[in-house]
């Protein structure tokens, strides 16, 4: 326990954990890797797994992205939905899927989404139009025959996919199972105790088109999920204004700055953030907890313990996410 309102736990991927109470907010990591899988012997700590964070209230199940970490979440979902309902007693299984962009390690396991299959589920995908298309339309794309064996018209779900703009919010209110959506010309109506609120901004400092960074917020408690950006000189500032007095700050964490200003092969303008990058937002942002996110696929486990060490000499409640982690506000 880190303190009277954060747990902060290592938990086996794939074991059942009971829904929080009304009032909490539960973060569960199921992906932590950019670019690409790393699985093997030399990231069982940490895991190799891309980008995929599950947020679940009491009422309802939030998942920032679709890298190949949903697998492993979708597997059980399922595997709790059986255990309570039997074949004659279906509920509906509504899940919301946030896509902070469309790159393949972000969105490359949705047709390994069991859910996805099952005709009880209602499936919302909310995520931003990039390059002038659609988000249905870009999944569409990479889920026709040339790439994929499964098209998403032969996903059995509901589904309901959504673009969205940076000004907008998605309400999950505590007595209804479905988001409702709210753009910029729309009152967003009283929110009542242990309703969660989205908001996101578009950071443009990742390559094509920018992605999106969210911010849920629950009776006061506000976590944000920052993957995929790249810092700027003296901070982000927009990104410190949107993720001021958060508790949790999940940030992309990609590079040290060695490798960011590497003079045989930098990485400057790919997108991704560096360890200090990260501390710097969270430190002028005042938040509670720096999680740093989006691992690097050459980063094995030994050096991300030195990451995440030398990242407390600049914030010190910093963490290094790993698969299972959980983290409940």
């Amino acid at each position: 326990m880190l303190s009277n309102d954060l747990a902060f736990v290592a938990a086996p991927q794939r074991q059942s954990v009971h829904p929080p109470t009304n009032d909490a907010l539960k973060l569960r990591f199921w992906g932590v890797r950019g670019s690409y899988p790393v699985p093997g012997a030399h990231t069982v700590k940490y895991g190799g797994n891309t980008s995929c964070v599950e947020v679940r209230t009491a009422a309802h199940r939030l998942i920032f992205d679709a890298g190949t970490g949903i697998i492993g979440l979708g597997d059980l979902i399922m595997a709790e939905y059986r255990r309570s309902n039997n074949a004659h007693n279906h509920q509906p299984l509504p899940l919301t899927i946030l896509l902070s962009h469309t790159h393949h390690d972000h969105i490359q396991a949705l047709p390994f989404f069991q859910p996805a299959y099952f005709n009880e589920t209602w499936l919302y995908v909310f995520g931003p139009q990039l390059l002038g298309i659609d988000l249905q339309d870009s999944i569409t794309h990479i889920m026709t025959a040339r790439y994929c064996p499964v098209r998403l018209e032969e996903l059995n779900a509901n589904k309901i996919i959504k673009n969205l703009a940076d000004t907008d919010r998605i309400l999950f209110r505590a007595t209804a199972s479905a988001p409702e959506h709210f753009n910029a010309r729309q009152d967003l109506p009283q929110t009542e105790a242990n309703d969660l609120v989205v908001s996101m901004m578009r950071s443009y400092a990742h390559p094509k088109d920018g992605v999106f960074v969210y911010k849920a917020t629950q009776n006061g408690k506000r976590l944000v999920y920052a993957t995929d950006t790249e810092g700027y000189a003296g901070g982000d500032a927009r990104l410190i204004e949107f993720a001021h007095g958060a508790d949790v700050l999940i940030h992309d964490a990609q590079y040290t700055s060695a490798e960011y200003n590497d003079p045989q092969f930098p990485t400057q303008g790919f997108g991704h953030s560096t360890i200090d990058m990260a501390c710097e937002v969270a430190r002028k942002a005042g938040v509670g907890k720096l999680i740093l996110y989006h691992h690097d696929p050459h980063h094995d486990d030994a050096m991300i313990d030195q990451l995440e060490q030398y990242a407390r000499t600049l914030f010190p409640e910093t963490y290094a996410a790993h698969e299972g982690m959980e983290i409940t506000l």
